[in-house]
């Protein structure tokens, strides 16, 4: 983030999900870095700690031991499919990939003719496994050498093929996201093939952007689906949905860029936007009504600090983005109460371990992150603090603080739901219109009143706390982290006054 010290016109740019997919290759890099954290912390409850006796609402807690659910059953599984693959060293993940395409051939053969009209031609060109001892020739599209390929997998229009890196990028997503990210990947280079069969295939971030669309109604498609080659629970969807977050373009890449796939948020939003809506929503990508929220660093010293605010001080993002929000809320809060102003938060309280503070009377010794009411200050861990910055940055930390935030605002607006799950996720949409006033105008400026405006990466770090910071409780109680992507992503998008029609389905 970036402090502002200029006064500029308040802009609200509705940055509509822009999808440009450029080169058909998802790369990874030699560190998986983005990992989800899924019992890292969590908002769930122990005895009566969310009840209004304790005046505590969203809290954090180090998590317990968790018990998972899922909503498939192994009753529901299909065998996996194995296809002839030219070059496959006889991995399992490879396997996971054949079975992807079969169920990614049965599903186009049905969708492609009532989105474009005639017949689904099955892929003809074959399946292609690579390793470092691959000879590139052997490929399609192939590179000058095979260092050049290692990391990728790839749609390739010339031979209607589709081949992937077995040694690297296959493992590493799996170990990092589970083994159905790799069907992901598939899905997306499907959507290349869609294309490429609709006539529309080209290198811009639209066209990566809608294959990730593509890839989401897929996988909405295997979810509903009984039987099932894969069983998608709302774990191994946030797992998911974490990959096609680390396969995001770099900060500060631009959506004008020859190979530009998108930054994580235009991704992550293009893949739920197929998932909740289907393959019909994704046909409009290409029509130029789409916009990509990615921008360039102003300065070198954003760019050198990649984004980042220190963590604290009177120059940090903890005390820069308590004051950013309350200017917000002061400014926003009446046009939601009816004229209404906005009643301040008493300063927020930090705290170490074995060192809590206390709320309503009772000391706050289980979690790391909630809401006092009626004393109406967020407390959060200094642990928890450090560890959403070192993670994901200085808006991931910005984020937590401003979910909470958002639980105070449905308290002064006297519409607190009793349903967690709900006020968890409007919350989530108050925190991102926040986000969604901080985003820079054409000159890379934002509203002084404010004091900050967005730098590149700062959505990604959003998407990567709500889905990493999280215990399988939470998932449980207070919705997945698919759902608090989607809602955060409305309130960037639609702002503050979308959040209070929020319902849990």
């Amino acid at each position: 983030m970036l402090p502002r010290h200029r006064r500029t016109r308040r802009t609200r740019r509705r940055h509509r999900h822009r999808h440009r997919h450029r080169h058909r290759r998802i790369v990874l890099a030699a560190a998986l870095a983005l990992a989800l954290v899924l019992a890292a912390c969590g908002v769930s409850q122990k005895g009566n700690a969310l009840s209004g006796e304790s005046g505590i609402k969203g809290g954090m807690e180090d998590p317990g031991e968790q018990t998972s659910t899922s909503e498939p059953t192994e009753e529901d599984l299909l065998p996996p499919v194995e296809l002839d693959v030219t070059g496959d060293d006889g991995n399992e993940l490879n396997t996971v990939a054949t079975t992807a395409v079969s169920d990614l051939e049965t599903y186009w053969a049905e969708e492609f003719p009532q989105l474009y009209g005639g017949e689904y031609e099955p892929l003809s060109g074959g399946l292609f496994a690579y390793d470092s001892s691959t000879d590139p020739r052997s490929l399609p599209c192939p590179a000058e050498s095979i260092d050049a390929m290692l990391g990728n997998a790839f749609y390739c229009p010339p031979d209607d093929a589709v081949a992937w890196d077995q040694e690297t990028l296959l493992p590493g997503l799996a170990k990092e996201f589970g083994d159905f990210t790799v069907a992901v990947v598939l899905g997306h280079e499907w959507g290349h093939a869609i294309q490429n069969r609709a006539g529309n295939f080209d290198s811009s971030v639209f066209i990566e952007l809608q294959a990730d669309c593509f890839a989401g109604a897929w996988v909405a498609h295997v979810r509903e689906s009984r039987p099932t080659h894969f069983l998608v629970d709302t774990a191994v969807l946030d797992q998911a949905l974490g990959g096609v977050l680390f396969l995001k373009d770099s900060p500060g890449v631009l959506s004008d860029d020859p190979t530009a796939h998108g930054s994580g948020f235009d991704r992550v939003g293009a893949f739920q936007d197929g998932f909740q809506n289907g393959a019909e929503a994704c046909v409009g990508y290409l029509d130029g009504h789409i916009t990509p929220y990615q921008f360039p660093f102003t300065s070198e010293d954003d760019l050198a600090n990649e984004g980042n605010l220190p963590l604290d001080g009177t120059e940090g993002i903890e005390t820069a983005a308590a004051s950013s929000i309350e200017a917000y809320w002061t400014a926003t809060f009446p046009e939601l109460s009816g004229g209404a102003e906005w009643e301040p938060l008493a300063e927020p309280v930090r705290f170490a371990e074995g060192d809590p503070p206390s709320c309503n009377g009772t000391t706050v010794d289980t979690f790391r992150l909630f809401l006092c009411l009626p004393e109406r200050y967020v407390g959060y861990s200094a642990r928890l603090a450090e560890d959403a910055y070192a993670r994901y940055g200085d808006f991931g930390f910005a984020t937590l603080l401003g979910s909470q935030y958002g639980l105070a605002v449905q308290d002064a607006l006297g519409d607190m739901p009793d349903d967690e799950v709900v006020m968890t996720l409007r919350g989530d949409c108050y925190a991102g219109s926040w986000a969604g006033a901080l985003l820079p105008d054409e000159d890379g400026l934002g509203d002084e009143d404010l004091q900050l405006v967005l730098s590149p990466g700062d959505l990604d770090e959003a998407v990567g706390v709500l889905l990493g910071i999280r215990s399988e409780s939470d998932r449980i109680r207070q919705g997945p982290g698919f759902d608090r992507v989607a809602a955060f992503r409305q309130g960037v998008i639609d702002g503050a006054a979308s959040c209070a029609a929020i319902t849990a389905e």
